[in-house]
């Protein structure tokens, strides 16, 4: 069997399986032209366009493409948030040991020391999550006033206090880049006026771009990946971003809420290869900031995170048995995920729904390190 074929068969047994409706794969070295598999159909199988809240024009058997729009959950961070942090960086505007009581009003004196960087690094002791969305969405569901709950959010994640002293541990924190996200702003504009500026980014569809709830394209919707069906919202959720927080916040936020093809998150991949080599790229960043940003120096002695990155987990990484070294990536809740190996050029992008329609199904576990390593047996079959 050949390594193409083998990485088909794993996608596709996968979707029979029911690790999700919908897979997509890419796999690029260098500057060659990707190889890419697509499998399974935007909508559960056993979706019906007649059932309570679905859209009763939707086409459940629309297949997997080039043109499904993912919603990629926590990539926004490593897409969207951190290029928008690095280039203010760059540009003088923010100081990554800047303390961050310098950079917005914050409650906890321990938090208002630590330094910019332990947001990227997730160190900075935030709890991992808060379900601000549980006495905020079910008004906004009634009322739409999105910018309400965005502001109240804000206020709230202010007030947090960290459970433990920063540098003291590892916490992945979706509630660390909301932070990002508010200083970024204050510094220069807000998420929604800034993100078709950044890199990869616009509102082409094709685009990794942010929907914004206050201004939904229905047309656009059935481009998208279906995600869950969610239990407070009553619906099974396509177009429409799936975290519960980004949703009440509007749908633009810095943890979550980027959406975008494989072609889109390829391509970003490929940019952060650019900046690394020294090489014109559209990151918008030196290739000394982005060499700085995936520096092992930054994890934590117990960690695996460098600045807004993961690192593969020796042993037992999602990425596979075969990434190098210095690789370095990102996964997201939705199935998705996006890994980097700058020594071999190697960029593989996984894209997939298995959040629909329940964020129960983990099956997708054991297909991450097996289809990473197909995929780097196709490179062995191509360039060898």
């Amino acid at each position: 069997m050949s390594a193409a074929l083998r990485v088909e068969q794993l996608m596709r047994a996968a979707v029979g399986a029911g690790a999700a409706p919908a897979i997509a794969f890419s796999v690029t070295q260098g500057d060659t032209p990707p190889r890419r598999w697509y499998a399974g159909h935007h909508r559960p199988a056993s979706d019906s366009a007649n059932e309570p809240g679905n859209d009763p024009g939707a086409d459940p058997s629309r297949r997997c493409g080039p043109e499904t729009i993912w919603d990629l959950a926590s990539l926004t961070k490593p897409l969207t948030t951190l290029p928008w942090a690095l280039r203010l960086v760059e540009a003088g505007r923010l100081a990554l040991d800047s303390p961050l009581g310098l950079l917005c009003a914050l409650d906890d004196p321990a938090l208002r020391e630590a330094p910019l960087w332990r947001l990227l690094s997730h160190t900075s002791g935030l709890p991992a999550h808060r379900e601000y969305f549980r006495g905020l969405g079910p008004p906004v569901l009634q009322t739409g006033c999105f910018d309400r709950a965005a502001s109240t959010v804000r206020r709230m994640l202010a007030q947090t206090s960290v459970d433990a002293a920063p540098g003291a541990r590892e916490v992945y924190s979706d509630l660390g880049f909301l932070l990002l996200e508010m200083i970024c702003a204050d510094v220069d504009r807000p998420l929604d006026e800034v993100w078709p500026t950044l890199p990869g980014h616009g509102s082409d569809p094709c685009d990794l771009h942010q929907r914004p709830l206050s201004t939904p394209t229905p047309a656009v919707d059935e481009a998208c990946a279906a995600t869950e069906r969610c239990p407070w919202r009553k619906r099974l959720l396509q177009g429409e971003v799936h975290d519960d927080n980004a949703w009440t916040m509007g749908g633009v936020a810095g943890h979550a809420g980027t959406f975008g093809t494989l072609a889109a998150v390829e391509a970003m991949g490929r940019a952060w290869l650019d900046a690394l080599a020294d090489r014109p790229s559209a990151l918008g960043i030196g290739s000394a900031l982005a060499r700085r940003c995936v520096d092992r120096r930054w994890m934590h002695p117990r960690g695996t995170r460098v600045l807004g990155w993961d690192t593969p987990t020796p042993g037992r990484s999602s990425a596979g048995r075969r990434f190098g070294p210095r690789a370095f990536g990102h996964l997201g809740f939705t199935g998705t995920s996006l890994w980097i190996d700058p020594d071999h050029e190697v960029v593989m992008v996984l894209l997939a729904n298995r959040v629909s329609p329940s964020r129960a199904n983990t099956a997708i576990r054991a297909l991450r390190p097996a289809l990473h390593d197909a995929g780097w047996a196709t490179l062995e079959s191509r360039f060898t």
